[in-house]
């Protein structure tokens, strides 16, 4: 697929520029002494395993189906997403601990070097996202959840950068070299922001929450199908950030059942304007559930028959 093709060297891109970002910003820390700068090199490097470990699971999921894994390999993309938001997590601590103790014991800083080095790196992150950003407009419906994190990754980064020149110059007019650790602690903030909002993305597709807000006006858009007179256990899940699954049992009444071929199809169109593109229809010439109702019900002390019609 073409998207994926765009994803794959838009990582690689990413990741060279976020490697000569690492060395940059490592370096200038060292010799500027700016807590802020070092603070940034380690949020590059989780962004350099994040980024080259997105860059594995795209490649991993875009295999065919294998007669195990009917759906493919998708799932690699959340599994690395919910790696990338702890190894953020983790970095975080890491940013706040250092800023902590240099806001304990304020160091001066080499103003113009830190700033000359954060503009660098700013640069390098604004072009690094633009990249990124551009590939992710190659994917037509939903935006892939990998290229988001990296996007998150980099914009994080560019913020961080334009802190980092922010704080250096507020340093250089008050004199106050407590900004520096201060600055590296907005810098852990950006950090632990990436963190949760990558790990809830993911932590969503893993528990199956359903992509489609509200599925009662899912069930009523349903049940204006002609020739159906109820449905039941509806249900929506996303296999990734990209592939929304979903089932549901349709009752029809004796015009749907003269035509279920039509009736499942205008049921798939419901469910594909939806955003759905695999479905799983069951229908039913008498209702295995009550009118309406949430619960299945064992069908011998409901007094009905499930009789499902194969089309």
């Amino acid at each position: 697929m073409a998207e994926l093709l765009n994803a794959k060297i838009a990582f690689s891109a990413a990741l060279i520029l976020s490697i000569a970002i690492l060395v940059i910003e490592l370096a200038g820390g060292i010799v500027f002494k700016s807590t802020a700068l070092v603070a940034d090199a380690l949020h590059i490097v989780t962004d350099i395993l994040a980024i080259a470990f997105s860059l594995v699971a795209l490649t991993i999921s875009s295999r065919p189906p294998s007669g195990s894994s009917t759906y493919g390999y998708h799932r690699i993309e959340v599994i690395a997403s919910l790696v990338n938001g702890l190894s953020l997590m983790g970095i975080f601590g890491v940013i706040m601990y250092t800023a902590y103790a240099r806001l304990l014991n304020p160091q001066p800083i080499d103003v113009i070097g830190t700033c000359t080095f954060g503009a660098v790196a700013l640069t390098l992150n604004v072009i690094s996202s633009r990249i990124l950003k551009k590939a992710q407009s190659t994917f037509p419906d939903q935006a892939d959840l990998n290229v988001s994190s990296a996007e998150s990754h980099v914009f994080g980064d560019a913020l961080a950068s334009l802190a980092v020149i922010v704080g250096a110059l507020s340093v250089f007019f008050t004199g106050k070299n407590f900004i520096d650790p201060l600055v590296a602690g907005f810098i852990g903030l950006l950090v632990l922001r990436s963190a949760i909002q990558i790990t809830t993305q993911g932590g969503a597709i893993i528990l199956e929450n359903s992509p489609i807000r509200n599925m009662q006006e899912l069930e009523q858009r349903l049940l204006t199908v002609g020739g159906v007179s109820d449905v039941h256990d509806l249900h929506a899940w996303r296999i990734c950030s990209h592939i929304t699954v979903a089932s549901v049992h349709a009752c029809l009444d004796k015009s749907g059942q003269e035509r279920p071929m039509e009736v499942r199809k205008e049921l798939e169109n419901k469910l594909n304007e939806c955003g759905v593109q695999h479905v799983t229809i069951q229908l039913e010439d008498i209702c295995c559930v009550p009118s309406h109702g949430h619960k299945q019900q064992d069908s011998n002390s409901a007094g009905f028959k499930d009789r499902r019609l194969i089309v």
